[in-house]
Parts: structure tokens; sequence; C-alpha cells
């Protein structure tokens, strides 16, 4: 739709945001507008605390978040990419890039780009989140401009990270390396099994083809049919032979296709095999389909974000422990991250384990070699004896609920409880380091739930907030809420057992 001219929108529902000075009315998006009553004031707030950016309202209008259309400017490149429908209740989380992978605890890109509106950061920005997870920061400053400096210990999820967020300013290179892909495929597959029946083909024969690059492992026979095991044998050779942007593209198709190859179980959130193997499995097909999408999204992304979209090298990721990557003092304008919720009872690792065991001569290493190092990883085997001392000394909130609830004789409630002490030290390790990168004034979002240990819940929003206080970033609010991500309606089994409430939680840097 073109810009209007006029105070008049289609249909009801017009809100007039910002302060009197500086206003601007906008129809909210059709999930808005919508949406269930339990959303609504936080999608009021989100709206709200975009009204009250620093950037000029033009600029502003352009880069609005769950709007459908702005007052002389038309519609925002968010709702110009996502395309909701008139009728959805429920934000899309997997518009542009954002969708190339299914990643479980993904939070919205609608908070981040709210969130970097708020801050008013912009080109002359540098945006960091250290615990970058699939990319969904990394994406939304790529599309608005913003340079980017993730953090992210698990391989898998940082090669997520530079391939939604680094893809080239062309979608020519994804279409070429599609057309070359199912050429390299077909050459292969003939190759190796001319006119033989795939059937008589066993695991350990593929795995021994010449140019197989995936190790054997456990029960590879249950995870993968013969097919399965070859097409992504050869779909992973065609990727390693490339280099940079389009080797991780290949292998990120790869992986995000991994729950239609191998015998997943997909009912479950961890990584399980079914007891019926998937037949028919075509992995040139969904592969190829696959870069083919990802070859659109760019396109897509380019044109409705023209003029606000950055290069690919304006995104940098590390690879490693947020406790062990140094970042410049006061290098850092913002940080919006959301870090493992205390021990997570899903394991991110487990959940894309098949990829893993796929993608090794990639990724490099067991993702298991490095848990001990994963903050939040559920399987801590090195807590140390004083887990908690440093948390104690600086939370009245931590002192409060491990003195009322004290140590017990069941071993699984002990290992679970000082692992979760030991989380609250960690989390006062990232408070430093973060006040650290920050330049003064600087700004954060970190995003947090509450977990349960035994009958009671954990206060880990009362706890970060003390925690963050004493190294230095003033509380400036606290959003709670159910973030919601793919469908807002959704209520997936493990959902309540594992987020008790979320919160936003703001600061800002203040020596």
């Amino acid at each position: 739709m073109p810009p209007n001219d006029t105070a008049e929108f289609r249909g009801a529902g017009v809100l007039v945001l910002g302060a009197p000075d500086k206003r601007m009315k906008v129809l909210p998006a059709p999930f808005v507008r919508n949406g269930p009553p339990d959303q609504a004031a936080f999608h009021r707030r989100l709206l709200e605390l975009q009204s009250e950016s620093p950037l000029p309202l033009a600029s502003l209008g352009h880069r609005l978040s769950m709007v459908e259309e702005v007052e002389a400017v038309g519609q925002p490149s968010q709702h110009r990419l996502e395309k909701p429908r008139p009728i959805s209740v429920s934000w899309n989380s997997n518009y542009g890039s954002h969708g190339w992978h299914r990643y479980v605890g993904r939070f919205p890109p609608h908070v981040v780009r709210a969130l970097l509106n708020h801050f008013g950061a912009d080109s002359r920005s540098v945006v960091c989140d250290p615990f970058a997870g699939s990319g969904t920061t990394a994406v939304e400053c790529r599309l608005l401009g913003i340079p980017f400096v993730g953090i992210e210990i698990c391989p898998l999820s940082a090669m997520m990270t530079r391939a939604k967020a680094a893809f080239p300013s062309d979608s020519k290179l994804l279409l070429t390396l599609a057309q070359c892909f199912v050429a390299h495929y077909d050459a292969a597959w003939k190759a190796f099994v001319g006119n033989r029946n795939i059937a008589k083909i066993s695991h350990a024969e593929v795995l021994e083809r010449k140019g197989n690059q995936i190790p054997p492992f456990a029960n590879v026979e249950r995870w993968f049919t013969r097919e399965a095991l070859l097409g992504t044998s050869i779909a992973v050779e065609f990727g390693m032979q490339q280099q940079g942007f389009a080797r991780e593209a290949v292998l990120l198709a790869i992986s995000a296709k991994m729950r239609s190859i191998g015998n997943v179980d997909v009912d479950v959130v961890r990584a399980e095999y079914s007891k019926t193997p998937r037949r028919n499995v075509n992995v040139g097909k969904l592969v190829a389909r696959q870069l083919m999408k990802m070859a659109g999204d760019i396109s897509a992304s380019l044109a409705t974000h023209e003029g606000l979209i950055s290069s690919g090298s304006d995104i940098t990721v590390h690879e490693g422990s947020v406790l062990d990557v140094e970042l410049g003092e006061g290098s850092i304008h913002h940080i919006i991250t959301s870090p493992p919720y205390g021990i997570e009872a899903i394991s991110y690792l487990r959940t894309h384990l098949l990829s893993y065991r796929s993608l090794v001569a990639h990724l490099g290493h067991d993702p298991y070699d490095a848990r001990n190092k994963t903050i939040g990883s559920e399987y801590l085997t090195d807590i140390e004896s004083d887990a908690g001392r440093r948390a104690r000394e600086r939370s009245k909130a931590f002192r409060a609920f491990f003195e009322k609830n004290p140590q017990g004789d069941d071993a699984k409630y002990e290992q679970r409880r000082a692992a979760m002490m030991q989380f609250c030290d960690d989390m006062l390790s990232v408070g430093e380091r973060m006040a650290r990168w920050l330049k003064r004034g600087g700004q954060v979002a970190f995003v947090i739930g509450n977990k349960r240990l035994g009958d009671e819940i954990l206060p880990m929003d009362t706890i970060v907030t003390e925690l963050f206080a004493t190294c230095g970033l003033e509380p400036v609010d606290a959003i709670r809420h159910k973030l919601k991500t793919n469908n807002s309606n959704s209520q997936v089994p493990w959902q309540e057992r594992i987020i008790q409430e979320e919160s936003i939680l703001l600061f800002k840097r203040t020596t």
C-alpha cells in the first residue's frame, strides 16, 4: 500500500503513539488486532517502547515492529517481509532468513526489533548478543543495518547465526548453488548405486563410500534408512567442497531438513529416533528445495529492507563461551540477549543431535565435549564446591530462596540445586563482562525466565536484576510476560514445566 497523506486508515484500531511533540498514527499488525486477550497488554507495551525511540520519525516509521501501516509512511519493512494474513492471530517468527532452521527456545524477532527501535540502534551502533543461539538478534541487526557482534558456544548454532545473518547481497549464489548441488547429487548417487538395489546396500558400505565424511556412530541404522544415509552423505560431501557462506548454506539446508530426512520422532523436542523408519526419503530434493527457498528469502529481504539492510561484513560471530571470549572495553552500544533459563529441562544439544553427528566434518567436534562450559547445561558434572558463593553475597533474593530451600537427601534434587546456584554465579560473571563491554549509557535487554526447583519457583528475574545492579547496570524496567514464538496459541507439552514466567529486563550502564 502506498504512503497515505491522510489520517484515515482502513478498518479500525488505529493507535496514536509517542509524546505530544512526536506523535504518529499507526495501524497495528493483524496479529495485534486479532490476538488473544492475554497478549494485548504485552503487544501494547512493545508498541509504546518503540514510540519512545530517539530515532527520527521518518526512519522509525520504516522500521516499526508489529505495525501494518504508518501515517504518511505506508507499510513498514517488517510487515512487507512477514506478510501476515488479515486474520492472523499470532506473529510469524519465520519471515526472511529467520525461518531457515528450526530452533528450540528461539525468541520472536518482533521483540528484538521493538527493542532495537526503543534503544535507537542504527548504523553507528554496535549491538551484541552474548548468547546468540540461532541468530535472531543478528538477523534483525542485518536487516536494519546495525553492526552486530555475537557469541555462541554451540558450533551448530554459531553456523546458523553466520549463515542466516551474513547472507550475500544477491540471491544468485544460492540459485547457482542449488543447480550445482542437484547435478552433483545425481552423479554421485548413480556412481555409487549403479544398477544395484539400495535395499541391498548396508549402512556400513555407505559409510565406507569414497567421499563420505559422516563417521560411524551408535545406532546409525536406526537413525537413517539406507537411502537417507547415502543421500545425507552425498549432500555433506558437496557442502564440504564449498567455501565460506556457500559451504555453511548447504550444511544449514541439510540440518534444516533433518527431521524429514532421519528417522526422527517429530512429536518430541529431543532427538529420539522413531520406531517406524521414514520411507521414500529423497535428500536431493529436500536440500535443493531448501536452498531455493533460502534464495527467495534473500531476494525478499533485500527488496523489503532496501535502504536499511547492511553488508554481511557487519556481522561478527565468535564461537566460544561468553565467559571466555573477550570484547573491547566500551566497544558495545547495546546488548539484546536471552540466555538459557537456568538448568534446562530441554537440552539444545540433543535437540539437533543428528545434525551434529552428520556435520561433524565441518563443526569440528562432538557438542558434548563443551557441555560443561555451556551456561545452563543440564549435564554439568564439574560444579564448584562453593557454587553460589558470589551470588549469595550480592543478591538478597538468592539468599532468601536457597535458605528457604536447604539441602536435602535427594541426590537428583541436590544436583539440580547446586547447578542452579552455579548458574546464578555464572549470571553474575556475565553481568560483569557486559558492564565492561558497554559504553557508558549503553543499554541491555535481558530476556530471562523463572524456573522451578522442587515445589518452589526460583525468582531468576529478581536475582538477575540484583546481581546486575552490583555490576553498574541500573535496572530501568521489567516487562513480565510469557513470550510466544512461532504460534502464540500453541501449548506444547513441556512449556509449563520449563518456563513459569518470562521477563524482559531492561538495564542501563551508569558507571
